[in-house]
């Protein structure tokens, strides 16, 4: 340990056995059990909100989150000699679910709506609600057409720029076509119920926040929770699994049934479901790095990635296909 890890470990009533270095963080064998302790990049007040939320849910549900534990102080933030705000939290010393191991992507989504039916019973009031879509899509459109419009413009392209424009209309027809969905007055009104709802998402479920330790499972990182459509949780751990599963349809199928098992997805939710998937974010995300970076060199990997994309288009087709029947 540092002096600065030391200094701060000092202030809680901690038997530290062993400590090792992880992702941004220091990982605690203690006594009291497994700790993680981290520095704190957010307001007290925001730590608060989370911090009642996720211990209620843990009480009311037997979920295991990271909440973090006060010092002896009865402080939920800890200062460095330098005044750097640190916390220290439950933790597991498990390992991230596995998104290539199809029995555990399908535990991560029964997890996941055991989750999202806890948090439909918690108070919801005090957090923001989610940034619109439609206002989302609009701006990566845009950005799209503004890296197409830079590209035609060049004389001497990369093999990234060939294959980005080889490719373009495919995927833009896809954002368009999502775009308009979204429009669409019963989509509109999907997004806009889940206000009144005041249902909580977890903000950023993927695989790197579920740890498993044999039967033992807990969720972490609950920062990025805001009030918005529950969906949009399934869709970000579905998209990661997906792609790397080369987006088998059937891998699809499976998590939306274990996910209905324990709370219904609605025609409305696929339709949702749909829009999400329909828009090529994947690919949006790959322009612009490139567009906002060096043009004059362009990593062999990023074009590898396009690539990747192309060749899993006929099984996402087959997925968004499933998707459209009976609500589109």
């Amino acid at each position: 340990m540092n002096e600065k890890s030391i200094d701060v470990l000092q202030q809680y009533d901690l038997d530290i056995i062993r400590t090792s270095r992880v992702r941004g963080a220091m990982l605690c064998e203690t006594r009291q059990g497994c700790r993680l302790l981290k520095e704190y990049r957010g307001s007290l007040a925001r730590l608060l909100q989370v911090q009642q939320v996720i211990c209620s849910l843990e009480e009311r549900t037997g979920l295991a989150v990271d909440r973090v534990i006060a010092n002896r102080e009865g402080e939920l933030l800890s200062m460095d000699e330098e005044q750097t705000p640190y916390v220290v939290k439950e933790w597991n010393s498990g390992r991230e679910c596995n998104l290539t191991d199809e029995t555990e992507v399908l535990r991560g989504v029964r997890l996941l709506a055991a989750l999202h039916k806890g948090l439909r019973e918690s108070d919801g009031s005090a957090f923001k609600v989610d940034d619109s879509l439609s206002e989302e899509y609009e701006r990566h459109t845009a950005e799209l057409k503004r890296a197409r419009n830079y590209v035609r413009r060049v004389r001497h392209k990369s093999d990234f720029e060939l294959c980005m424009m080889r490719s373009f209309d495919m995927f833009f027809d896809q954002a368009a076509e999502a775009m308009e969905l979204l429009s669409d007055s019963g989509l509109r009104a999907a997004e806009a119920e889940s206000a009144p709802q005041s249902y909580l998402c977890h903000g950023e479920y993927s695989q790197h926040h579920v740890l498993y330790d044999g039967e033992f499972a807990m969720v972490t990182d609950f920062m990025g929770m805001h009030r918005g459509v529950q969906m949009a949780d399934l869709y970000y751990f579905m998209r990661k699994a997906m792609e790397k599963q080369g987006f088998r349809c059937r891998l699809g199928e499976k998590m939306i049934a274990e996910y209905d098992r324990q709370l219904p997805v609605t025609a409305k939710d696929r339709r949702y479901l749909y829009v999400r998937f329909l828009y090529p974010e994947k690919y949006w995300k790959q322009i612009n790095y490139y567009y906002n970076s060096n043009k004059a060199w362009v990593p062999a990997r990023n074009t590898e990635k396009l690539k990747i994309l192309e060749e899993q288009e006929p099984e996402r087709k087959k997925f968004l296909d499933f998707l459209r029947q009976g609500v589109i």
